[in-house]
Order: C-alpha cells, then sequence, then structure tokens
C-alpha cells in the first residue's frame, strides 16, 4: 500500500483512522520526514499515538471524527487539502441512530450503514486533484446494490488503477463469512477522461506471502489479472464489476434479450418472527442451528392441500406441515422441516412485529428455492406446493412449462458461473437471481429433452437419493452450448 502510494516527503499525507499507527511507522521508514495528519476517534489510541510520536514534529496527531470533523469539512470545500490518503478503515461500525441521521444529511443517496464506504466517499473528497488514495476495504463495493451510488462516484471521480483481493482471512481476527477484502487504489480525477482508464484488479492470492509477488511484480503468472475498462464497469448494469466470468459472459449479462425475471417471479417468504418457536425439524440428524425442537409426528399434517382458506391456518390437531426452508439439495428436497400452521400460529406470523407475512400470495405453489445463503455451488430444488421461508427465494415461473427448465438452468455449471459473477459475496437474495439472462433452445424438442432429463433425474433421486452424475453432465453441457451459442434475442415459446 505504501508503494502504491507513490508519495514523497513533500506531500501531505492523512490517516484518517490510524489506531496504533501501523500506516505511519511504514510512511516514516520510507520517509520520515514527511507531513503526516493521523486522525481517530478513540481516546486511548490517540494517547498511544501521541506519545509514539511525541519526538516527530511532522506528525500530526487528532482525536476527532473524520466524518464529522469541521476542519476538514473546510478542507473539502477548499476543493481538497491532502496529496494522498491511507488506511484501513472500520468496517459494519455501529451508528446510533442521531449520528445515523446526521450522516444521512451530509452524505445523501449513501448506505450509511457501512462505516468503510462513508470513509471512501469523505477520504476521495479531501483529496487533491491528481491525488492518491489506497484504502483496505471490504470487497462488497464492487457488486452490491447498496452501493451503486458509491460506484457511480468512483468511476466519474477517480481513476480507479487497482483492486487487489485478498482473503479476509489474511487478517488475524478478520473472516467475514459474506464477503473478502481488497486493497483498492485511486487516483482523484474529475475530467470525464477517467472512463478511458483500465483499472487491474488482481485476485488468485493464497497465501499472504503472494502479496510481496505483487508488491514486487514478480511470479504474476500464478495469479488471476483483469485488465477492464472504467467505461464497460461504468456501463455494467447496475455499474457492477462483474469479473468472475469472460468478456462474453459480462455481455450476456449485461444485454440479455431475456432475464430470469422476465419468465418468473421472484420472491422472498415468510418469516415467523420467533423460528425457535414456530419451526420444527424431524430429527437430531437435522442441521439445527437455531436449535428447535423435533416434531411431534402425530401432529404432522402431510394432505394440508385438503383444507379451504390455508392462508388462514389450520384448524385441527394436526397443524404442522412441511415447510420448504434453506438447503443444499439438488432438484429435489427431503421434507426436514415443519412449521406451526395452525390458526392461532398464522394470526401471529400476520401480526406480529416481528413476522412477516410477505409474498403469501406463493405460499402453496409449485416452484423453485434457491437458498439465500450461497455456497461455492449454486443449488436449486423444487417447491411442491409449501410455504417456504426467508431463508430461500421462491421463483415461481409465470408459466408452468418453464418449471423444470428453470430446475435444470438453475443447477446447471454455466448459470452458477453467472450468479457468482452478478454477485461473488455469500448474498443470493431475490434482486440479483432476476438478473439472470435466460437463453432457449431453439426447437421445442430441444425444450422438451430438458424437462425429460430433470424427471428421470428427480426419479433417480427418490430411488437411489443420489444425483445421476451422467444426467447433471448433459445438463450442463446443454447450457454450455446455449450460453456459447447466444448472440440474437432469445424468444419464448409459445
Amino acid at each position: 500500500m505504501v508503494k502504491k502510494l507513490d508519495f514523497t516527503e513533500n506531500h501531505l499525507v492523512l490517516e484518517p483512522s490510524a489506531g496504533d499507527g501501523v500506516f505511519i511507522d511504514a510512511l516514516l521508514r520510507k520517509h520520515p520526514n514527511t507531513n503526516i495528519t493521523a486522525y481517530d476517534l478513540n481516546p486511548k489510541a490517540v494517547n498511544v499515538m501521541s506519545d509514539k510520536y511525541r519526538s516527530f514534529e511532522n506528525v500530526n496527531v487528532i482525536e476527532s471524527d473524520t466524518l464529522l470533523d469541521t476542519d476538514l469539512d473546510m478542507k473539502v470545500f477548499m476543493g481538497g487539502f491532502y496529496d494522498r490518503i491511507i488506511g484501513n478503515p472500520p468496517y459494519g461500525a455501529w451508528q446510533d441512530y442521531e449520528k445515523r441521521a446526521n450522516l444521512k444529511n451530509l452524505y445523501p443517496g449513501f448506505y450509511v450503514k457501512e462505516t468503510y464506504t462513508l470513509f471512501l466517499l469523505r477520504c476521495i473528497s479531501l483529496l487533491k486533484e491528481n491525488g492518491k488514495l489506497t484504502f483496505i476495504i471490504p470487497d462488497t463495493f464492487m457488486n452490491l446494490h447498496m452501493h451503486n451510488n458509491l460506484r457511480e462516484y468512483l468511476l466519474l471521480n477517480t481513476k480507479i488503477h487497482e483492486i487487489l483481493m485478498i482473503p479476509s482471512k489474511f487478517f488475524p481476527g478478520v473472516n467475514f463469512g459474506y464477503s473478502n477484502l481488497t486493497i483498492i487504489t485511486v487516483e482523484k480525477v474529475t475530467e470525464e477522461s477517467n472512463l478511458s482508464n483500465v483499472i487491474r484488479i488482481i485476485s488468485g492470492l493464497k497465501k499472504v506471502t503472494d502479496i510481496e509477488d505483487i508488491t514486487n511484480n514478480e511470479r504474476l503468472e500464478k495469479y488471476k489479472i483483469i485488465n477492464i475498462s472504467q467505461k464497460e464497469v461504468y456501463e455494467s448494469i447496475d455499474m457492477a464489476f462483474l469479473i468472475r466470468a469472460d468478456n462474453k459472459t459480462r455481455n450476456l449479462i449485461n444485454n440479455p434479450q431475456l432475464t430470469l425475471e422476465d419468465l418468473a417471479y421472484c420472491v422472498t417468504g415468510i418469516y415467523t418472527g420467533n423460528n425457535k418457536a414456530y419451526f420444527k425439524a424431524l430429527n437430531s440428524e437435522v442441521r439445527n442451528p437455531t436449535k428447535c425442537n423435533i416434531v411431534d409426528k402425530n401432529l404432522i399434517e402431510y394432505d394440508f392441500l385438503q383444507y379451504n382458506n390455508l392462508l388462514n391456518g389450520i384448524k385441527s390437531e394436526k397443524h404442522f406441515i412441511p415447510v420448504t426452508k434453506g438447503n443444499a439439495d439438488m432438484y429435489s428436497r427431503k421434507n426436514e422441516w415443519y412449521i406451526d400452521w395452525g390458526e392461532e400460529a398464522v394470526h401471529h406470523y400476520k401480526t406480529d412485529k416481528k413476522a412477516r407475512f410477505q409474498n403469501s400470495k406463493y405460499y402453496f405453489k409449485k416452484g423453485i428455492a434457491v437458498p439465500m445463503v450461497k455456497s461455492s455451488k449454486v443449488k436449486a430444488n423444487l417447491i411442491n406446493n409449501q410455504v417456504f421461508d426467508q431463508s430461500v427465494v421462491g421463483i415461481f415461473p409465470k408459466e408452468e412449462k418453464y418449471l423444470y427448465y428453470l430446475l435444470a438452468l438453475l443447477n446447471s455449471d454455466e448459470v452458477n458461473t453467472i450468479i457468482q459473477t452478478i454477485n461473488h459475496t455469500a448474498n443470493n437474495s431475490a434482486n440479483y437471481l432476476k438478473k439472470i439472462p435466460i437463453v432457449l433452445p431453439d426447437s421445442e424438442k430441444d425444450f422438451n429433452h430438458v424437462l425429460d432429463l430433470v424427471k428421470q433425474m428427480i426419479n433417480n433421486i427418490k430411488q437411489t437419493n443420489t444425483i445421476n452424475t451422467e444426467i447433471q453432465t448433459e445438463i450442463n453441457q446443454i447450457f454450455k452450448n446455449l450460453y456459447e451459442s447466444a448472440e440474437s434475442p432469445a424468444e419464448i415459446l409459445s
């Protein structure tokens, strides 16, 4: 990061969240006389640094909130003040409601619950023209919807020189389940010409010492390096960095003729407000992190579709029904979870402030479940006329003939790559799935062949409880061929 900063002793340098001064130490080792200003909100950290740098007249330590400091406000109004900025801003730090309201006024349109984004915005505004910044931040800014405005700001106000993607496990005590980290280096440029800039994105690091290779520009063949134009990112859907795929796949995502949203409704299911009280597991072997009780099998109603007005609950002693809850099965799922669907429970779901009886018109319909939290391989399975909870995205085709086709598609390697490209984090929400480009076969015969393969797969699972690898291989090849040849607008089969 110090090397990427490319600074001299004549530069004014800011460290906006200095902590115990790790960056300052590195800066002083390179240029002992550089003028450095260090901010931190924590009085203990400020005391440590004040003592540590007592003999350095060129290091100014200030106890203040970088995001709200009035002296920094004046420097922003001046059009920037610092030549270089380096830091590791806080991620996901809790803001009290009063401060959050203040930040919303100061940074309108930006996601104020995530502190690193505000530090990034603030510090870019504190840079002089052609000033440089290098930060360690989570990689969520690259794709998530909540950061659309941040991406637009970055793309229009800076040249993004490099994004080095690194596993969070490289840092002791930091290991996100939902994302990794990046070292981003930008130069403040407010001219339109910055869209002609080429962004260098580096990934594939396995161990901490790999960073030395990148720093020294050595053994780069070991890593994945993408050079992508800033303009291409700016013109991408949601201005997202679609870096997990090749140019053809990115083009398919950015210029779809047909998307999953065109063929199906993608929605989130019920939240009980208290899963431990209203969900029951089939047995002790079911993965059960909430530690729900085991269901009394005498209270299970499998023939629940016999009841009228199911959305009002079941008035019977047997009122626990199978529920589609997040798991990683492909094509077909076992009934392992049950929800209390008695009248009193359903009334609770509809009226309790914590509960959400959302998208209820899709309850008890045929659809497809995709787990909200994804693994390296996205897997989809059938919703067989059941209630589904918010741990899955429910996908309900607008025409039933697409049910098995979409089920095959969502279990294919081709679409797994696309989903991971649209959003590389662990979050698999409906709004990301909606963007999946759909390619349909040219002939009804080929379309029906996919349906037949899915039927064979489901029958095999019922009989053997395993995936037929030969069928899955054929499904993968079909969609690989379809997506590789996709150039003309897809037509919906009539």
